[in-house]
């Protein structure tokens, strides 16, 4: 599901793109000309056997085909002027829908896919996050949707209950056994009949250990000096070479790139701005010689490429910091510290890239949201802002938060 296409080094399709239900200042549309997107259903979205599908297709794509479970779905119809498709599935529950655009040759151009639940029973439910087989971290974060009906979700581990779901369908727990695969069923109750069952295995690996690292502090101290009255604007362009950030960016003695006149920015762009300001107070602070690691200007663009997210539900923050020797990821939630930074993608396909603050959590003490600084539409640019895991719409995909942790100078590693 992860991998989906590259794009142009100044924008990638969903890093910064708003949901327009989720209060960030409304959909910003379609990007590149050699994209798709499933519009509608939304992750985790229920659906009949025959449902109803839109979508948008870029102007290089001149030819699509939906899947279900990576196989050819039956296409009932197609309206292409419109963008609308009805699919009928061959059977219900939880399945991945994807849509595959091509070129006149019939060459995948891109992709999109995120998973629904198809049920014709009025009581129904599925797991929405994780992934059937995935490898997961500690805590694990449980999502499953279900329909109104259902008046209780109980969440099982090899016959072993963990717990009920909350109002949301989210269910967090901690294992003590690692590394091998466990199979998990949520079961839904209406009253105390058993109505709907849903299964995945999942594994439980141990993760990282991450550094207790200064350069978090050097984070905080900078994105704490930026003004939060709207002075500081939110701005995603269309197609455009803009990088996004507010100010100059020097390295190597040199102009590396140049800020927006208006202070605007868009949100890797502001991150990215962070960081790099961040590494120079470090260099300063160790008495280093400007260089990041060793990296050249070419070397920084291709860093900079990673950081932007190359992949729709990509991880580039953390394969940026880890394939240059900067730092690493931040597998268990608990351990993350203020200054880290983040990318999260929600059901909805749009996602954000942010610096972390603070969790949010129940009255149990489980992670339900965080609380992250960044730049977006419902803040008017650059602000603190909360969002919330979730099953379905525009909350965020539990699967999908990726934590990465900035290093000190003393702490960098060799990279080829």
């Amino acid at each position: 599901m992860r991998l989906m296409w590259l794009v142009p080094v100044a924008l990638t399709f969903g890093a910064c793109r708003p949901d327009d239900t989720d209060g960030s200042g409304g959909d910003q549309g379609f990007t590149f000309d050699h994209a798709v997107q499933i519009t509608s259903p939304t992750g985790g979205e229920a659906v009949s056997s025959e449902f109803t599908v839109t979508y948008t297709v870029g102007a290089d794509v001149k030819d699509w085909n939906f899947q279900l479970d990576g196989e050819a779905a039956q296409v009932v119809s197609d309206d292409r002027d419109s963008y609308t498709a009805v699919l009928q599935a061959s059977h219900t529950g939880r399945q991945e829908l994807k849509l595959v655009g091509t070129d006149r040759q019939g060459a995948e151009l891109s992709s999109y896919s995120h998973r629904i639940i198809v049920s014709d029973e009025e009581d129904w439910l599925g797991f929405t996050s994780p992934s059937d087989g995935e490898m997961v971290y500690n805590p694990v974060q449980f999502a499953v949707s279900a329909s109104d009906s259902v008046d209780r979700i109980e969440v099982y581990a090899d016959e072993w209950l963990l717990g009920e779901a909350d109002s949301q369908g989210l269910l967090s727990y901690t294992f003590t056994g690692l590394g091998y695969a466990r199979t998990i069923e949520a079961v839904g109750y209406v009253g105390d009949e058993e109505v709907a069952r849903d299964s995945i295995s999942v594994t439980v690996d141990p993760g990282t250990e991450p550094l207790v690292s200064e350069f978090n502090d050097l984070v905080v101290d900078i994105l704490e000096s930026y003004p939060t009255d709207g002075s500081y604007d939110y701005y995603w362009p269309s197609n455009s070479d803009w990088l996004g950030h507010p100010n100059d960016i020097y390295y190597l003695g040199q102009l590396y790139s140049r800020g927006d006149d208006a202070n605007r920015s868009f949100c890797v762009g502001l991150t990215f701005e962070v960081f790099m300001r961040a590494f120079d107070e470090a260099d300063r602070m160790t008495g280093g010689d400007g260089s990041l690691n060793g990296l050249s200007i070419l070397d920084l663009d291709d860093f900079r490429t990673l950081w932007f997210i190359v992949n729709l539900y990509g991880d580039e923050n953390v394969d940026a910091l880890e394939d240059y020797g900067l730092g690493e990821q931040v597998t268990n939630l608990n351990d993350a510290r203020p200054g880290d930074i983040v990318q999260f993608w929600r059901n909805s396909g749009s996602g954000h890239n942010n610096i972390f603050v603070d969790w949010i959590r129940n009255n149990n003490g489980d992670i339900t949201g965080l609380t992250y600084w960044s730049t977006q539409g419902s803040t008017d640019g650059i602000g603190y802002n909360d969002e919330y895991f979730g099953s379905s719409g525009s909350t965020i995909d539990p699967s999908y938060v990726f934590i990465a942790r900035p290093y000190m100078p003393a702490d960098w590693l060799p990279w080829n």
